[in-house]
């Protein structure tokens, strides 16, 4: 994401295909979802059939999703809205959602679950035997989810309703921590997830016009509703908005449809050049972008922009000048968190960082938008510095240290200095150590080693460290706070 300040009788050896309306997925090695689901004013009615598929090295005996639609409850134990947003963020006053699981089942046998996980957010479903690597089981969850009127990923507003988030997920899998069970915290993106396939069955208002992370494969008219089904592979999530407003202009870039979505811009074509220079640049320096279509979205949304696989939302509320920046940050995120991803909650430096710093890489191969690396790289060590200084002063010490977890940052100003301020200096500290040829190989090869999978700060370091560069100890500087800048 984007801060405006620089800023989800058992079958083991064999599934039965359940006759569904829609297109439908075919298997992988990978957990699959179909997600049939209808838009009624504010309200989603769904039908969701996972077939998930084992890949752990463990017999399973339950599976965990993560509910984030249940941050938005009246009674949530986190705040999905920082303190400093929230007039923003609710502009008609507090608003509430939730998700509402009503059956689990496994073919015609209903399996127990609960919602549970420290603020209910977790689905956690009882497997009639064990599960054994690489086996799978399919799973069919029914569900409604109520939108609060939310300036959020997941919300409606006065021109657009965001579907993020909308589906229950099945939680990563950590060998250390089993089902890691994500935390809405205000803070951040709070998420780790693991690639999947994604067939959407959408039926709502004909009038809507709909962004999707996936490729619109058919859409069918029937009166005042229309049924749209998407689909894309390898994703680590799916999300959608709706507009009964969006306008939309097209190009290409190699193989990828670039759909750019608006209702409020002046100069359309000038923020789709921004989406088609970064894709056409990114895949010269990191590596193939791997999803058919790409869109860029204009929407309500508190902060500058947020990421998902084949799709990012863009604020109406980001002033001219930075509109442009927000998109190369967030067309970034396609390489740094929708293919290589990270746990967000612990690392989010990691994709957050890289993000920024191809920021910086973009401007500085093209001249004619006037700034230059040394300049942004300058701006961002004053920021950093300024930053440090306040913190002193105010608490008496300032906290540098980048690989925390969400919950420990004080607030958004200290979290946006050490997710995205921070580290990007450090990227462009080490692409001086090691010189221009090694930091871009490195860059390639963090992308193709970890493609599709979830890393590691340490996966970092390795690939450099594969590359010949003494790079721990100048890492573990940054990670842990040791520098001075």
């Amino acid at each position: 994401m984007k801060k405006t300040v620089l800023f989800l009788a058992i079958l083991l050896s064999f599934v039965s295909v359940f006759g569904l309306a829609g297109c439908k997925n075919g298997k992988s090695d990978r957990t699959t979802y179909t997600i049939d689901c209808t838009l009624t004013g504010h309200e989603l009615t769904a039908t969701e059939r996972v077939n998930f598929y084992n890949s752990t090295d463990t017999a399973l005996t339950e599976i965990k999703f993560n509910l984030f639609g249940n941050a938005f409850r009246k009674d949530a134990k986190y705040n999905p809205i920082s303190a400093q947003y929230t007039s923003r963020a609710y502009p008609n006053g507090l608003s509430y959602g939730d998700m509402d699981i009503k059956k689990v089942t496994s073919g015609d046998t209903d399996l127990r679950y609960s919602v549970c996980g420290e603020d209910q957010n977790v689905l956690s479903v009882e497997l009639m035997q064990e599960l054994f690597p690489d086996e799978r089981v399919e799973m069919v969850i029914e569900y409604t989810l109520n939108l609060a009127n939310v300036v959020a990923r997941t919300g409606y507003n006065d021109h657009t309703i965001n579907l993020a988030n909308f589906y229950p997920i099945v939680c990563a899998y950590d060998d250390a921590q089993g089902f890691y069970e994500c935390l809405y915290y205000a803070n951040g993106d709070p998420f780790y997830s693991d690639c999947a396939d994604y067939t959407v069955n959408l039926t709502a208002n004909s009038e809507y016009n709909v962004a999707a992370s996936g490729k619109l494969i058919s859409k069918t008219e029937n009166g005042k509703t229309s049924q749209s089904c998407y689909q894309i592979t390898n994703a680590r999530s799916f999300a959608l908005v709706l507009s009964k407003e969006f306008e939309s202009v097209t190009k290409t870039v190699g193989e990828t449809e670039i759909i750019y979505y608006f209702y409020d811009d002046k100069t359309p074509d000038k923020s789709m050049d921004y989406a088609v220079k970064s894709m056409t640049l990114f895949e010269e320096k990191f590596g193939d972008y791997p999803y058919p279509t790409y869109s860029v979205v204009q929407t309500e949304f508190i902060q500058g922009g947020m990421e998902f696989p084949g799709l990012v939302m863009i604020s109406d509320n980001l002033e001219p000048e930075a509109y442009g920046e927000v998109i190369v940050h967030e067309t970034a995120h396609q390489w740094w968190q929708s293919v290589v991803g990270n746990n967000e909650i612990e690392h989010a430096f990691l994709d957050e960082g890289l993000a920024e710093y191809s920021v910086i890489t973009f401007y500085e191969n093209y001249p004619e938008y006037n700034m230059t690396r040394e300049q942004l790289v300058a701006s961002s060590e004053k920021t950093y510095k300024v930053f440090c200084t306040v913190y002193d002063k105010v608490h008496g010490k300032v906290n540098t240290v980048m690989n925390r977890d969400l919950g420990e940052f004080t607030s958004e100003y200290e979290y946006v200095n050490m997710a995205y301020i921070k580290p990007c200096i450090m990227f462009d500290y080490l692409r001086q150590t090691v010189g221009e040829e090694t930091f871009f190989k490195g860059l390639k090869n963090y992308y193709k080693e970890y493609k599709f999978k979830n890393a590691t700060p340490d996966d970092l370091v390795g690939v450099y460290e594969k590359l010949g560069a003494d790079s721990n100890g100048f890492f573990d500087s940054f990670f842990e706070g040791k520098v001075i800048i």
